[in-house]
């Protein structure tokens, strides 16, 4: 459940009629939410200023916006990139408590939603490809310290569009030494990446086996240990990179 202005961060493009023409709320979110939004007309500036920021996100003429745009400290911003599209910033909604962890939901500025558990992405919408109703068997594995041997997990999830359900992915989940043998972007420099701890999750079954490895660094942000770089791929050629933003700066 929603409470108060996280209620209206959730919600802020379903109230961009007051200041732009660009944005429509999905038909689908209207009926169980309607009140709230009328509930929350007192606090309009909060959805005004996000939206702001993500409007200047998506028509601003710089490369990389999010090299430059003005963050609002009173949002928490995760930046974005998906195969074959520029970078974009995604601010975070509310925080759903579950038994595995706590759900973040982050929105982006063409209605895109990515939620995400301990760093994984367990639910995606408004993207070419997505994941839905994503669920593990038992308990995930911990975020240590340790790079320990290969822990065995399951994940379930739906795929659109395709209508494939109830697809079970048998997965390996490990810590490394070293840094991801991945293509890592601009933002996530040698130096920077050497400093956390990775974590490599593979597929090990014909459901997973086309899905590239996810990629996961955990490290020191905002006072906690968390996954500040997630890469993780929806489809063979559908991949993912998240990362906190903006980055905290480390010891040289």
């Amino acid at each position: 459940m929603l409470f108060g202005e996280e209620r209206l961060r959730a919600l802020f493009f379903c109230a961009l009629i007051n200041s732009s023409r660009f944005f429509v709320c999905p038909g689908s979110w209207l009926s169980g939410v309607f009140a709230v939004v009328l509930a929350g007309c007192s606090s309009g500036s909060l959805v005004t200023d996000t939206a702001h920021a993500l409007y200047h996100q998506q028509f601003d003429s710089v490369a990389d916006i999010t090299q430059t745009a003005a963050l609002n400290p009173a949002y928490s911003y995760l930046r974005a990139e998906l195969t074959g599209y520029p970078s974009a910033l995604l601010v975070l909604g509310y925080v759903d408590a579950h038994p595995n962890g706590d759900v973040e939901i982050w929105y982006g500025a063409n209605k895109e939603v990515i939620r995400i558990q301990q760093g994984r992405i367990v639910g995606t919408a408004g993207l070419p490809l997505n994941w839905q109703n994503v669920r593990y068997v038992g308990a995930l594995p911990s975020w240590g310290t340790d790079p320990s041997g290969p822990q065995a997990m399951v994940r379930v999830r739906d795929e659109m569009p395709g209508y494939r359900y109830g697809l079970q992915d048998q997965l390996s989940f490990q810590a490394i030494a070293g840094v991801a043998p991945i293509v890592l972007p601009q933002t996530l420099p040698p130096q920077m990446a050497q400093r956390y701890q990775w974590y490599r999750e593979a597929g090990v079954n014909a459901s997973a086996g086309g899905l590239p490895a996810s990629w996961f660094a955990v490290g020191p942000y905002q006072g906690k240990q968390t996954v500040v770089f997630t890469y993780q791929c929806l489809g063979p050629d559908a991949c993912l990179s998240l990362q906190r933003w903006p980055p905290e700066k480390g010891p040289s």
